[in-house]
């Protein structure tokens, strides 16, 4: 009764997240894209990814394993043991986040031989973000866990982008040039603000606390389970952002901003395949303690809303994905042929997500990660071989493929791993054996 009531109410949760938040992060793209030109659109979806990459990075898979870790911490109310779980995971962001912030800096001086930022690519600025996307992922994964999903996730999907879109025109009714890295220091302080906000959340509803904290124990066991996680996570966000490097390299500079301005479209995708995922892993971490067979029910709920959800919303894309494009500008219709690509392989991997996430809650990461990486090989030489003849639509094609065959080997995995359901006979045949 109590996982009814749950999912209904996560079932809101998710709507506003897919729909408001999709809208507001597509007008917040429209504000920032008719602001900067095209070339430095396509400079902050780089250094976006950029920061997307390492926030993940710097956890080493903190947030991934949290509703697992702290299924039990938060149903006794263990506020210390939470928060001795997020510290240990934030000083270790904090750490590699320097050494981020540093290697930029150093980069991008040995690059241009000056050591003004003013000077440097909007990666140095956005670097500044990557503790602070740290912190917030890992306590909006303990809000998650805690069934909080409302504050967990509607924040950074709507606030955020709808703060930043807020932001932007301020900033183009004060002054008369709105420079990049002033959308990125505004979007650096609304990222503060929530931050704060969710650890106001936690600690008014007696959650955690950040004093009298239980050190983790098994520190190496945990950092065991949850780099895997990361890495797997960390070659997903890779292979959704390789395209925008090589077209970095490969590409003429405002191709970049088009091919963003697609891949922002066919986002909504993802975004709701990372919601249906968020509604239902505190429940699968809570089955998977009664068994593998028990969480299998979780699974194959979480695949059926799944599947309906992402087919509408394809067959949506597809058919006003032109509609939505122009609203950049005339000239990003140029980058419609790639919508098309972007927006089948968004589907096939979506429709294979939570299957991904099964495999690591129960121990086959590994699998996970070398699935990852060989579509993070594929990706990359196709996008090297099509992007010179075909330019963006050939690195949508590339992503495609890329994803298709990402999706294949995770369901033949999956299939392998799996473990043979005990069927009625089967459990009479064994009591009749020990008899």
């Amino acid at each position: 009764m109590q996982q009814e009531k749950y999912l209904k109410q996560g079932a809101l949760t998710l709507c506003a997240s897919v729909i408001i938040g999709f809208l507001a992060d597509y007008t917040f793209n429209l504000s920032l894209s008719r602001t900067l030109s095209a070339h430095e659109y396509g400079d902050y979806k780089v250094a976006y990814a950029y920061a997307t990459i390492c926030g993940v990075l710097v956890l080493l898979g903190g947030d991934r394993v949290a509703p697992k870790f702290l299924a039990n911490p938060l149903a006794k109310k263990a506020s210390s043991e939470v928060g001795g779980f997020v510290i240990f995971f934030c000083k270790i962001a904090a750490c590699i986040s320097v050494l981020l912030f540093l290697f930029a800096y150093l980069s991008g001086y040995l690059h241009l031989g000056s050591w003004s930022p003013d000077e440097h690519h909007a990666l140095l600025w956005i670097s500044a973000a990557i503790p602070l996307i740290a912190a917030g992922a890992i306590l909006s994964r303990v809000l998650q866990s805690a069934k909080l999903l409302t504050y967990a996730n509607l924040p950074w999907r709507i606030v955020l982008p709808l703060g930043k879109t807020l932001a932007i025109l301020v900033l183009a009714s004060l002054l008369n040039q709105v420079r990049l890295w002033q959308v990125i220091v505004a979007g650096i302080a609304i990222l503060a603000l929530i931050t704060t906000w969710q650890l106001f959340i936690l600690y008014r509803k007696n959650l955690i606390t950040l004093t009298h904290t239980v050190p983790i124990r098994n520190q190496s066991q945990l950092l065991t389970t949850s780099i895997p996680m990361m890495l797997a996570m960390l070659v997903t966000i890779a292979i959704s952002q390789l395209d925008l490097y090589m077209l970095e390299l490969l590409a003429l500079e405002h191709e970049v901003g088009h091919y963003a301005g697609a891949v922002t479209t066919s986002h909504m995708i993802p975004v709701a395949q990372v919601s249906v995922i968020a509604l239902f892993v505190p429940l699968l971490g809570q089955a998977l303690e009664k068994g593998e067979e028990h969480a299998e029910r979780v699974l194959w709920q979480g695949q059926k809303v799944m599947f309906i959800i992402i087919l509408v919303l394809t067959v949506g894309l597809l058919i006003s994905g032109a509609h939505l494009l122009q609203l950049f500008g005339r000239d990003f219709f140029t980058a419609h042929d790639a919508l098309k690509y972007l927006i089948l392989g968004s589907c096939f991997w979506a429709m294979t997500a939570f299957i991904s996430t099964w495999l690591q809650y129960t121990g086959k990461g590994k699998y996970v990660v070398v699935i990852g990486l060989l579509t993070l090989v594929t990706d990359a030489v196709l996008n090297w071989l099509l992007i010179p003849t075909h330019g963006i639509t050939g690195a949508a094609i590339a992503t495609c493929i890329a994803l298709c065959v990402a999706s294949l080997l995770t369901w033949s995995t999956f299939m392998l791993c799996r473990k043979p359901p005990y069927s009625n006979a089967t459990i009479r045949s064994a009591q009749s054996g020990h008899r």
